[in-house]
């Protein structure tokens, strides 16, 4: 099962360029909100809704479409 999000640009050129390993997001109407990027998921877990592998969105990046 796939989820698709909106992100903005600022987040889409900070996931394309991070060396970190987890975003961890919080979601509304399908946007991301409020994200962080980080290597220590313990952390961050409980203070937000959803997390992910960066190393697995990364490929997805370049299958991107933008609508202007």
């Amino acid at each position: 099962m796939t989820n698709n999000y909106k992100i903005s640009l600022t987040l889409l050129i900070k996931l394309s360029k991070t060396k970190k390993t987890f975003i961890c997001f919080n979601v509304e109407n399908q946007k991301i909100k409020e994200f962080v990027l980080t290597n220590d998921l313990i952390r961050f877990r409980n203070s937000y809704n959803t997390f992910k592998l960066v190393e697995i969105i990364k490929p997805k990046l370049s299958k991107l479409t933008i609508e202007i």
